[in-house]
């Protein structure tokens, strides 16, 4: 990993390169050492259902979660307010929502594929040795180096893009960006996934400036990886793959390059595709989530978020049959919701293109006070104002580097596109899903930054 970067950095760029990483890293590992202040009122070690699989596997019960009886009607938090996301359906006794939630554990575990099997993995690796708070802290510790080696990352992709001025703003923006701090320090995966995915498409440029067979093979391969951590990458596949076909030189080579990167990153989620179909006996299957995702998104209650317009959670209106379910097959609850969910979207055409034009908005900036939850709305006061300016910026930006850069800015606009498109189509759901296309954000924004920058200079050197 590390040579990726020595190999295209000069002296001067190392130097600059190591000091984004340490001030990245002190704010972060900040953050963390006051973690319990941020997070008040949280439970700052809760790990959802990444750790509920993680602790299955080190029991040796395999790649599964433990099979509950729920009490729907108890699926409150203890002052009665506000109901629950669905993360809770998934619970072992030893996260946040087992203070709260009426359900008998029967001591009995089902397979899953209600997460992708990375993140899991990389937390059953630390809770095989212990689940104190000392090893969350080694976990929220290596998010926080990984957090601050996506900076460097960015700092690449837009050296490789725009210039030196562009990139040092952009490292120094993702170093300071209040999203990435503070999710770098919760045990959740978008830390990592951000990683490898800005690590993935940084790889793809070093790939068109130099088409070897070892680029081809590392592409594939942090694809694959990346695949590996989340789905919501695979609406934007087949425009990497067109991109990778196009910028060929030799005809000869386009489809054989192109082909062999894509059977590499196939090459690394094989297995799990391959376990899901004799698992649960559907093919292709990343996740086990889709219909509820979807139904979430679209059913006549739905906002576009979690929650209804009155603040509870869109669970409180599930059917209690979904409930049920879960006691033994979650595919088959999941496919009953996709049915519902796809038959709603038919029959109501108009008001689904209006909600999904609705979540479009919310995803790149805020939905209303009223359907987020209470961590959002307080990050969103915080930061309501600096984002406008930022997203204002990224725009300006996209538009004024698609003549000179039209190649590789076309390419992260695809990338944006298609994720926010993924999510429009679903729902949108916490801030820190946008986080997956906040590097190339930045990086648009910083192009901004570096233009206005240069025109003052031009004008202060004029006046001299």
């Amino acid at each position: 990993m590390f040579s990726i970067y020595v190999s295209i950095l000069n002296k001067n760029n190392k130097i600059i390169v190591i000091t984004l990483f340490i001030i990245a890293l002190i704010l972060r590992l900040i953050a963390l050492g006051s973690s319990s202040l941020i997070f008040k009122g949280s439970n700052v070690n809760r790990d959802f259902e990444y750790g509920v699989i993680a602790r299955s596997i080190i029991k040796g019960k395999g790649y599964s979660v433990p099979i509950n009886e729920f009490n729907k009607q108890s699926l409150t938090e203890k002052n009665g307010k506000q109901k629950i996301h669905s993360d809770s359906f998934i619970s072992d006794g030893n996260t946040q929502m087992a203070d709260f939630i009426k359900f008998k554990q029967t001591g009995q575990y089902r397979p899953s594929a209600n997460q992708l099997p990375f993140y899991p993995l990389f937390l059953s690796i630390f809770f095989y040795f212990s689940t104190n708070p000392f090893s969350y802290w080694i976990i929220k510790f290596l998010q926080a180096i990984i957090s601050s080696l996506t900076c460097i990352v960015i700092y690449l992709i837009a050296l490789k893009i725009f210039n030196k001025k562009a990139a040092i703003v952009a490292g120094f923006i993702s170093a300071f960006y209040p999203v990435f701090v503070l999710y770098s320090i919760k045990i959740v995966p978008e830390s990592i996934f951000t990683f490898w995915f800005s690590l993935s498409v940084l790889y793809l440029f070093i790939f068109k400036e130099n088409p070897s067979f070892k680029n081809s093979v590392i592409s594939g391969c942090l694809i694959g990886i990346t695949l590996l951590n989340s789905n919501v990458i695979v609406p934007a596949m087949p425009f990497i793959f067109l991109w990778i076909f196009l910028i060929q030189v030799k005809r000869n080579d386009k489809f054989k390059r192109t082909l062999f990167i894509f059977l590499i990153a196939i090459l690394f989620v094989s297995p799990w595709i391959a376990r899901n179909y004799l698992v649960f006996g559907s093919f292709p299957l990343m996740k086990s989530t889709a219909g509820l995702n979807l139904w979430i998104g679209n059913n006549p209650k739905a906002t576009g978020t979690f929650f209804l317009q009155t603040g509870e959670s869109m669970d409180s209106i599930l059917p209690n049959s979904f409930y049920e379910g879960l006691k033994n097959y979650e595919m088959d609850k999941d496919k009953e919701l996709y049915k519902i969910a796809i038959s709603y979207i038919k029959n109501n055409p108009i008001p689904t293109l209006k909600i999904f034009f609705k979540k479009f908005i919310y995803f790149l900036w805020f939905p209303p006070d009223n359907i987020i939850s209470k961590d959002v709305k307080q990050l969103k006061k915080i930061l309501k104002f600096p984002y406008g300016i930022f997203l204002l910026s990224c725009i300006i930006g996209f538009i004024f580097s698609l003549k000179k850069y039209f190649t590789d800015t076309i390419l992260l606009f695809f990338i944006i596109l298609s994720i926010t498109g993924l999510y429009s189509i679903f729902f949108v759901g916490h801030l820190r899903f946008r986080m997956p296309i906040e590097p190339y954000l930045i990086i648009f924004s910083s192009y901004t930054i570096s233009a206005i920058s240069d025109r003052i200079a031009f004008r202060h050197f004029k006046r001299k």
